[in-house]
C-alpha cells in the first residue's frame, strides 16, 4: 500500500473534520427544540424530634418533563416563625436534577427539642438554571410540634367546627370523587388549591401495619389491582395505579373507552404527570404522606375497623397524629362505634364526631319534643340529609326519616355540636343545606360547592 504525503493527509483530516462539524450543525438545526420544563417545589412537613435529634425537613423539587441536561437549583432558607440556630440550621446550597430525571430533594436539618409550642415555619427561596420555569420562587416548610401530650380531653367552649351563621365548610369527600381520582395526593392538592376547607380521607391498615388512604375494603373499584387492603403490603399497594378507573365528572366507571381514563398510567410511569406532580401523587398514599403534604389543611380522618384484630390500629393512628401535632385541626370519625371509642380512649385530645350507633340514638331521641343532650366528648354530628343514603339492610323495612331539618340543626347547635352533612352532590341540595344552617357539606363535587360559596348569597342559583 502506498504512503499518503503528510500534507495530503492533513488536508484530508481537515476536510473530514469540517464536514463532520457541518453535518452536526445541520442535524442540530433540524432537531426540534427541547420544550421547557415547569419546576415545582413541594414542602413536606416533619416532626421536630426530641432534644439531640436532627430530623430532616425535605422539599421535593419536581419537573413536569425531563431535560436532556442537568438542572441546577440554588436555594437558601430564612426564618418565618421558626428560629435559625434553635429550631433549624440555616442552609444555603445547590442541588441537581440529573439529565433525564424528574425530581430531587432539598434537605434542611431540624433541631429537636422538648418544648411545647405551635408548629413553626421557615421559608425556602430557590431559583433554577437551564430550560426551566419555576411556579414560584419561595415556599414555606413546616416543623410540626410533637411534644404536646394527648392524655386530656379537649375543651370546646367555642366549638371551632361550628360556623355560627356563616357559610358551611366545603368538605372534599375523598378529595372529590367526581372531580378528581379519589383519595390521591393529586386530588387533595387540587381541591385545596381550589379552596376546599376540609380534606376527608378514609384510612385502612395494610398487611404490614402501614396506614393507607383508601375508602373501600378492597382495591378493585379504583385501581388496576385486586384484593383486600388488609391482605396486601404497602409495597404491593404502591405498585398500583390509584387513578386507573377515574373519569372526570363520572367517578370510577369501568365501561368507558380507553381515552376517557385521562390519568391512567401516570402512577406507573406510562404517562407524564401534570405540572407540579409526580407519579407517586397518583398512587395509594399513606396517612403520613398526607400529613407531610398538608400540614395546614383541616383534615377529616375516617377510622375503619381493626381488620387484622391486633388491636393496634387506633393506637397507631393516634401516635401518628400526635407526632405531627395534629389535634384541634383534625376530626376523627367512624361508622364503627368500637373503632371510635377505642380511638377516643387513646387520643382524648383529638376532636371527634359522634359515632354511628350513639348518634342514631341521639337523633331518634330528639324527634318530636325531644332535645339533644350535651355530648362534651365530641364536636360534631356527621349525618346524611335523610335515611335514603343508608344501606337498606341496616334499616327496618320501609323505614324513612328526614334527618337534617331546621329543628335538628337548632337542637344540635344548642348542644354545641356542629352539623356536617354527607354526601351532597347536587346544586339544589347544597343550597337547601345552606338555608338550613348546617356547618359543613361533604361532597364528591367540591369544585361545584366552591363555586356556589364564592357567589354572593343573594345571587346563588342552580339555573345554569
Amino acid at each position: 500500500m502506498g504512503t499518503t504525503p503528510l500534507s495530503t493527509r492533513s488536508t484530508i483530516v481537515a476536510l473530514i473534520a469540517t464536514s463532520t462539524l457541518l453535518a452536526g450543525c445541520s442535524d442540530s438545526s433540524d432537531r426540534p427544540p427541547v420544550p421547557p420544563s415547569t419546576l415545582s417545589v413541594i414542602p413536606l412537613a416533619v416532626p421536630e424530634g426530641a432534644p439531640g435529634e436532627m430530623p430532616t425537613l425535605r422539599f421535593r423539587a419536581i419537573l413536569d418533563v425531563p431535560q436532556p441536561r442537568d438542572v441546577s437549583i440554588s436555594f437558601e432558607t430564612s426564618a418565618v416563625t421558626a428560629t435559625a440556630g434553635e429550631d433549624y440550621l440555616d442552609t444555603v446550597g445547590d442541588v441537581t436534577i440529573a439529565a433525564g430525571s424528574l425530581e430531587t430533594f432539598i434537605e434542611v436539618d431540624v433541631l429537636g427539642d422538648a418544648e411545647e409550642e405551635p408548629a413553626e415555619t421557615l421559608a425556602l427561596a430557590f431559583s433554577a438554571t437551564g430550560n426551566v420555569t419555576a411556579t414560584a420562587d419561595t415556599v414555606t416548610g413546616t416543623i410540626a410540634n410533637d411534644d404536646s401530650a394527648c392524655d386530656a380531653a379537649f375543651e370546646v367552649d367555642a366549638n371551632p367546627w361550628r360556623v355560627n351563621g356563616a357559610d358551611p365548610l366545603n368538605y372534599a369527600h375523598r378529595g372529590g370523587v367526581i372531580d378528581f381520582p379519589e383519595n390521591t395526593l393529586f386530588a387533595y392538592a387540587e381541591v385545596a388549591l381550589a379552596g376546599a376547607d376540609v380534606l376527608e380521607m378514609d384510612v385502612y391498615q395494610t398487611r404490614d401495619n402501614e396506614l393507607v388512604i383508601l375508602h373501600d375494603l378492597d382495591v378493585d373499584r379504583t385501581t388496576n389491582g385486586t384484593g383486600n387492603v388488609v391482605d396486601l403490603t404497602l409495597a404491593e399497594l404502591k405498585a398500583l395505579d390509584a387513578a386507573y378507573w377515574f373519569v372526570p365528572g363520572a367517578g370510577t366507571p369501568h365501561d368507558r373507552p380507553e381515552a376517557d381514563y385521562v390519568y391512567r398510567g401516570i402512577a406507573t410511569g406510562d404517562r407524564p404527570p401534570p405540572p407540579g406532580y409526580s407519579a407517586s401523587d397518583f398512587q395509594i398514599p399513606t396517612l403520613e404522606e398526607a400529613l407531610q403534604r398538608f400540614p395546614h389543611e383541616l383534615i377529616n380522618v375516617e377510622l375503619k375497623p381493626d381488620l387484622d384484630g391486633r388491636g393496634d390500629y387506633e393506637q397507631q393512628m393516634a401516635a401518628l397524629l400526635q407526632r405531627y401535632g395534629r389535634r384541634d385541626d383534625i376530626i376523627a370519625a367512624s361508622f364503627v362505634d368500637e373503632a371510635a371509642n377505642n380511638f377516643k380512649a387513646v387520643a382524648p385530645c383529638v376532636h371527634t364526631s359522634i359515632p354511628l350507633d350513639q348518634g342514631s340514638l341521639l337523633v331518634l331521641g330528639a324527634l318530636g319534643d325531644g332535645v339533644i343532650p350535651p355530648v362534651p366528648e365530641h364536636v360534631a354530628f356527621q349525618v346524611p340529609p335523610d335515611t335514603s343514603q343508608i344501606n337498606p339492610a341496616q334499616l327496618p323495612p320501609g323505614f324513612f326519616l328526614e334527618v337534617v331539618t331546621e329543628d335538628f340543626v337548632t337542637d344540635a347547635h344548642n348542644a354545641n355540636l356542629a352539623v356536617q352533612v354527607w354526601t351532597i352532590n347536587t346544586c339544589e341540595e347544597m343550597l337547601r343545606m345552606m338555608e338550613l344552617g348546617v356547618d359543613a357539606i361533604m361532597t364528591d363535587r367540591p369544585i361545584l360547592l366552591e363555586q356556589l360559596l364564592n357567589t354572593p348569597a343573594a345571587e346563588r342559583s342552580c339555573s345554569d
